[in-house]
């Protein structure tokens, strides 16, 4: 707890621009403890309330009451020194409440402006851009339907729920000129989409991903798609044909299941989620076989494969958590600001800049990712982070 004179001092330097960040901390923490002890909000009609009670106060405190009994020259010249010294620590320190007051004021006004604009700012969409093999792109916005394509005896459409369904026509095994051919299928930010390939596999994407994939997979040994970013798959049953999904550092390999990756560039590590079934995940990174399987884990239902560089650890899995994204929400447990922000930039299409070192705070919530990203922000207000938004910019300060 400060006395005055180490109140005295702080404000001072407060007022004089001088106070290093730990010590208006260290300020504001001692002006809100007397906020809560006087048992006042932080309105500006309190004011004059507060300002009562601490110069009631520090009469108090300087043997000054309303009513004394007589006392010697030399103790009343005493009490005198005593109440003149306090009553200038009290003045400072009411001058720096107030300076509090009106500095909160206005962080409140321009956190009203800075939600202004964030809640223009809405959320993302269901669309995609597809690439065709010989090269043809398909922007897959809402007001695009029906029949988009044909190549390699399958028919690619789109549903009026907004999935790309690839559907055979042509026999199973009959390979054709076209068949060696990919297509991909990409998100940018602010968006996600859904296909269903030709063996009938679902995959979600998540903001800015891309999976790669054949046109058929008639006549392939494997079924095998490339990722980058997110997505969430459930894999037809196809005991002959088992189904692989290769990212920059490893590969999953399954027969039939449901399962969630996370391979963004931007992340630390790969975390690859199952649900249901059974999968085998592999690094890349070894050339060895013998290395490659000595490293290789093989995920049940709940658990967790998370890789960093060459090396994979297996950990129980927080499955809401893993797949809430495309459930429609974002959902966070004690997760620190740099992800926060990752996963507000990947969907409102946002640069994150950071002005100084990146905060500590770690946040803890559900927010609907229908929600413009003023609701997202008032996550942000929980804390003491300061920033504001400039067109697509959030700064932090």
């Amino acid at each position: 707890m400060m006395n005055e004179k180490e109140a005295l001092n702080l404000l001072s330097k407060y007022n004089s621009g001088t106070a290093t960040a730990t010590e208006i901390k260290l300020l504001e923490s001692w002006y809100s403890a007397e906020i809560l002890k006087q048992n006042l909000s932080e309105a500006e009609e309190d004011f004059s309330h507060l300002k009562d009670e601490i110069w009631a106060g520090t009469l108090h405190r300087a043997n000054l009451t309303a009513e004394q009994e007589p006392v010697s020259e030399k103790k009343t010249t005493r009490s005198i020194k005593r109440w003149y010294q306090f009553a200038v620590a009290a003045a400072v320190l009411l001058v720096g409440i107030s300076y509090l007051l009106n500095k909160h004021s206005q962080e409140q006004q321009s956190f009203s402006k800075t939600l202004e604009i964030a809640n223009q700012i809405t959320a993302g969409k269901n669309m995609a851009t597809l690439t065709l093999a010989n090269g043809h792109r398909i922007i897959l916005s809402d007001g695009l339907k029906g029949k988009l394509a044909e190549e390699a005896g399958t028919i690619i459409t789109k549903t009026n729920d907004g999935e790309l369904i690839y559907t055979i026509v042509s026999k199973p095994g009959k390979a054709t000129s076209s068949s060696s051919g990919y297509n991909t299928i990409s998100t940018a930010a602010g968006e996600n989409y859904q296909v269903i390939l030709p063996d009938g596999s679902k995959i979600i994407l998540n903001a800015i991903s891309s999976l790669k994939y054949p046109v058929s997979f008639a006549a392939q040994a494997d079924r095998r798609v490339e990722l980058s970013g997110e997505a969430y798959f459930e894999v037809a049953k196809d005991k002959n044909h088992p189904f692989k999904v290769k990212t920059s550092s490893q590969e999953v390999e399954v027969l039939g299941t449901h399962f969630n990756i996370c391979s963004y560039a931007d992340h630390v590590s790969t975390q690859t989620t199952l649900l249901e079934g059974s999968v085998k995940v592999s690094p890349l990174n070894y050339a060895d076989g013998k290395e490659r399987a000595a490293h290789t884990i093989l995920l049940k239902p709940g658990e967790q494969a998370i890789q960093k560089a060459n090396s994979i650890t297996m950990v129980p899995a927080d499955i809401e958590e893993a797949v809430a994204w495309k459930e429609g929400w974002f959902y966070f447990k004690s997760t620190n600001l740099h992800e926060v922000l990752s996963e507000a930039a990947k969907w409102y299409d946002l640069e994150i800049i950071y002005r100084g070192a990146v905060p500590t705070d770690r946040f803890t919530g559900k927010i609907p990712k229908n929600a413009s990203l003023g609701k997202f922000i008032k996550l942000l207000q929980l804390s003491d982070i300061k920033f504001n938004i400039e067109g697509r910019k959030m700064i932090i300060n």
